[in-house]
């Protein structure tokens, strides 16, 4: 079989697997916390030079690419109002650490949280919002409570003497050396992977929530350009196969 068509169907099994991936951040776009996924490739020829292989391949040889994983980006999403107490969005470097049942560490910049049986600062999810000094807990009696932009949790309570402020704890803010070698449970929550937690210090934006660092427009512009590239692709394969029929035709006589 010709090479450029192994090249061709390469490239159609790359640009699904890119669509696929694009479909996903479009469908996320509004999710908060989300993060932007990016396709990573490599050549064939370099898939069988670092098995030890070269399969008779030259160089690149024009033998395609292959889909190697994924990426995610960490810039800022766009803050949307919403006004709820538990809705905190962040700005600039830096994650929110949660803990799960099992007691495993999460970094997330999704900040829609509320409240579960036991007064627990939560994730939709049930992971607990940790603070300096653990899960974070709000007094049943607590009056309104009010986290500044450094991730200060205070409590404001009205009384005849007037109003009475009370520090709770302060939320856990932290960092990675290399937040793409972090392993996504999805684009929302990361496994630190092993990697020190480090503080960091980005600003807290309470009654605001982060959307998806996506932007929509971009990725539909890339949809197109992928759709376009991958019906080229099965057009040469249907090309090439055909001027092997021709060749066929020849040997035969």
């Amino acid at each position: 079989m010709p090479k450029g068509i192994y090249a061709a169907a390469s490239a159609m099994v790359a640009e699904t697997r890119l669509l696929e991936t694009t479909a996903r951040n479009i469908a996320h776009a509004q999710t908060p916390g989300y993060r932007r996924e990016g396709l990573l490739r490599v050549g064939f020829a370099e898939v069988l030079a670092n098995q030890g292989r070269s399969g008779g391949v030259k160089g690149d040889g024009g033998t395609g690419v292959l889909p190697d994983g994924s990426y995610f980006t960490f810039t800022d999403g766009v803050r949307d109002p919403t006004g709820a107490s538990f809705d905190l969005a962040l700005q600039g470097d830096g994650f929110f650490a949660v803990q799960d049942p099992a007691g495993k560490t999460w970094l997330t910049r999704s900040g829609n949280f509320q409240l579960d049986g036991q007064g627990r600062l939560a994730t939709r999810e049930g992971q607990l919002v940790m603070g300096q000094g653990g899960p974070i807990t709000i007094p049943e009696d607590a009056g309104k409570v009010v986290i500044d932009e450094s991730g200060l949790v205070t409590t404001e309570t009205r009384t005849s003497e007037g109003v009475v402020r009370s520090t709770i704890d302060q939320l856990r803010l932290v960092t990675v050396a290399a937040p793409r070698s972090m392993t996504p449970a999805n684009g929302v929550s990361f496994d630190p992977a092993g990697q020190s937690l480090v503080d960091a210090a980005p600003a807290v934006f309470q009654g605001h929530l982060e959307r998806g660092n996506v932007n929509p427009i971009d990725e539909l512009v890339q949809m197109v350009a992928l759709q376009r590239r991958h019906d080229a692709a099965q057009k040469a394969i249907t090309e090439q196969s055909r001027a092997g029929e021709g060749y066929s035709d020849v040997l035969r006589g």
